[in-house]
């Protein structure tokens, strides 16, 4: 049994703290934001984790799927299958444009073509802008024989409006769409798993043809979670069995058209979290639990044929997550959200592999699907989660802030040691903490210590990354003097950090 949360992770200093007196000189604007900021000693850092008040989307329904991507001018369209009253399952599209407050000309709401079948909505955004919503459905022929699912489609030109529902291809009879993503040429591959207790995957490597054939794979047990992800031409799909917890999951390959049998990745469990895959432009990242009963996450790189190099997350809390949902942006990050008791734990990956990690308590009780989230590069986005209401579910989403992830750099002589802390790349428009510390070797002490952005003085525990010019470079210098008798040292450390673009896309 999972141990509950004793302490939430907090990233944001509680305490107003002063930001830094000026950015780097090689940005007059910044320069100018920092001076104006330090003016004022109540000036506080933006703080990440939600940034504004959750909008409820739907309310008193009953939930059968729900996705979230951005496109690349930072629109933002959330997906959800409900069904109020036992109306029949009803497809409905939210647009929120950059700092929006509510949908884009409201809900656009469509019939689901299986009033009580349609399940599994995932959302995708082509690169030309089109918003392509798939999910799956049965038919009459589902009781007459094994393939009589369908995988159905309504797109969107950049949250213009919604088409009707059409059938795409076969699948399934009560079966599930497992993923569905859009792979090289924007083609849009799916998975589809069988009825409960059965093994095998259908996979689709490009819906949109007509006629388009189906590969079934084989796998070694009923497949209760699948993600497919590309690095290249090169997909990667990684499955963990239903209901397991002490499983190993298991991944397949494809290249060159065709698919690798699946093979297990050792020291991980399934435990109740989904697994997370996404692709990012350093290559597929996997993440899972650890096979011992703390389930802390661990995160894998792909190495063309396997996934190696296990390693923990960092995100080591007590009450370890029970989902995840990956995705990546042009900044190279992966950013993910997961539910760990009563609360959303959204989490920063900027090297891909070590979090950084803010938390949310939901104020209710976790229901109806697995939280969604999409950022932008500079490090904004939304989650879309859903929980219980007064008569079923609601499904809500709010805009977020990631939080920025601490390292350290430091440098020594004659035994003396300086630390330097401060972000990691890229930094989002969030405060994080930054410092310096001296260590000196024995017989020596500190005479004085300085921290410097570029060529100005940082005069404060807490750097304000809103301040800073986006996609620009900056140093952070602590240098220490040190002294013993009549002799004396100055030793210094660098940080080097990008603040994060004004980029794009993830869904």
């Amino acid at each position: 049994m999972r141990a509950t949360r004793i302490t939430a992770l907090t990233l944001a200093s509680a305490a107003l703290l002063l930001i830094p007196a000026a950015a780097n000189a090689a940005s007059a604007n910044a320069a100018s934001a920092n001076a104006a900021a330090a003016s004022s000693p109540a000036a506080s850092s933006p703080k990440p984790g939600l940034t504004g008040t959750p909008i409820v989307l739907d309310n008193n329904v009953e939930l059968s799927g729900y996705d979230a991507a951005t496109d690349a001018a930072g629109n933002t369209y959330i997906g959800w299958i409900s069904d109020k009253n036992n109306a029949g399952r009803k497809v409905h599209l939210c647009t929120l444009p950059p700092g929006a407050k509510k949908c884009k000309g409201g809900i656009q709401t469509i019939d689901s073509l299986g009033d009580s079948s349609a399940a599994g909505l995932k959302v995708l955004v082509s690169s030309s802008g089109e918003v392509i919503l798939v999910w799956f459905h049965d038919t009459t022929a589902s009781t007459m024989g094994p393939q009589g699912g369908e995988l159905a489609v309504a797109t969107s030109d950049m949250g213009g409006t919604l088409s009707p529902g059409f059938d795409m291809g076969s699948a399934p009879s009560f079966g599930t769409l497992l993923d569905a993503r859009l792979g090289p040429g924007d083609k849009v591959w799916t998975v589809a798993g069988p009825p409960a207790a059965e093994t095998g995957l259908q996979v689709r490597t490009d819906l949109q043809t007509t006629g388009n054939l189906v590969t079934v794979l084989k796998t070694p047990y009923y497949a209760g979670a699948a993600r497919i992800r590309f690095h290249g031409s090169n997909a990667v799909l990684a499955i963990q069995k239903y209901g397991a917890i002490t499983v190993p999951v298991d991944y397949a390959s494809y290249k060159h058209g065709t698919w690798t049998s699946f093979a297990k990745l050792a020291h991980t469990w399934t435990s109740d979290a989904d697994l997370g895959l996404v692709g990012t432009s350093s290559g597929i990242r996997l993440i899972t639990s650890i096979d011992d009963a703390s389930y802390n996450p661990v995160v894998w790189n792909w190495n063309g044929s396997s996934f190696i190099d296990g390693a923990l997350t960092g995100d080591l809390n007590n009450c370890s997550p029970s989902s995840h949902d990956l995705v990546s942006d042009d900044s190279g990050r992966v950013a993910d959200v997961s539910v760990e008791c009563d609360d959303l734990a959204i989490a920063n990956l900027p090297d891909t592999r070590h979090a950084a990690v803010v938390r949310y308590n939901a104020h209710g009780t976790f229901a109806g699907g697995d939280p969604q989230i999409t950022t932008t590069a500079r490090g904004k986005g939304w989650v879309a989660w859903s929980a219980e209401s007064s008569k079923a579910n609601k499904l809500l989403a709010a805009p977020i802030l990631l939080p920025g992830r601490d390292v350290t750099a430091s440098n020594s002589a004659k035994g003396n040691h300086v630390t330097v802390e401060g972000p990691q790349s890229c930094l989002p428009p969030a405060g994080i903490a930054v410092g310096v510390k001296g260590s000196p070797a024995k017989n020596w002490h500190v005479v004085s210590k300085v921290l410097r952005l570029g060529s100005s003085v940082v005069h404060s525990a807490v750097l304000n990354g809103a301040t800073l010019t986006p996609g620009n470079s900056y140093t952070l210098s602590g240098t220490v003097k040190f002294a013993s008798g009549g002799s004396h040292e100055t030793v210094t450390a660098k940080l080097k950090f990008t603040s994060c673009p004004t980029g794009t896309t993830s869904g």
